[in-house]
């Protein structure tokens, strides 16, 4: 069902099946620039920010009716002036992390590294930036450009203009496993973190 060499996330949960697409309009309905920067690394902590955070980068990605993906994931809803969140059946931990790699494909793409060192990461992620690249570059619609995941316009563009050997290097796997460390490692803590939330009120479906 899912294209994972596109950055498609699909599971089957129950009975039911649920894809998440990390789309550059996906992710670019989650704010401007600046905050889609600060996303990456809000999704990333633990606690109820970073789970705050992956239940709405799956909101986005969601290929599907919002409804039945709230059965999943759970929702929020006002109680008596506070608001209350509703426990969905899949497990908070496992909601954090496919958030994370939902996060990570949609924004960084597919992980690489640069033979120079003296670069510095963006503070931003500018969707709109890379769906004009699309369309210059690739020769396809506006409409084609934003249903591109990050994923898909890297391979693209380097089909078209293939990379020097000394740029954009993949990871090895060594590295792609480093990278990675730190999302899985929510797993295990991030159970903990959500059952106590500050100002949210957990209750089960």
């Amino acid at each position: 069902m899912a294209n994972v060499h596109s950055g498609e996330i699909g599971i089957t949960w129950g009975e039911r099946s649920y894809l998440f697409r990390p789309s550059l309009a996906a992710i670019g309905s989650l704010g401007d620039p600046a905050a889609l920067g600060r996303l990456l690394a809000r999704v990333q902590r633990e606690g109820m920010d970073g789970y705050v955070c992956a239940m709405a980068v799956l909101s986005a990605c969601y290929v599907g009716q919002p409804a039945d993906l709230d059965r999943l994931i759970g929702y929020y809803r006002e109680h008596r002036g506070r608001l209350r969140y509703v426990l969905g059946s899949m497990p908070p931990a496992e909601i954090h992390i496919l958030g994370v790699r939902l996060a990570v494909s949609g924004i960084v793409g597919e992980p690489r590294r640069r033979a120079k060192a003296n670069g510095k990461a963006s503070a931003e992620f500018s969707p709109a930036e890379f769906v004009g690249a699309a369309q210059a570059h690739l020769g396809v619609s506006a409409p084609e450009a934003w249903a591109m995941t990050m994923i898909e316009f890297q391979r693209a563009m380097d089909a078209k203009y293939p990379p020097k050997e000394d740029e954009h290097e993949p990871l090895t796997a060594d590295e792609a496993e480093a990278l990675y460390s730190k999302v899985t490692s929510i797993r295990s803590r991030v159970k903990a973190a959500t059952s106590r939330p500050s100002q949210a009120t957990l209750a089960p479906i």
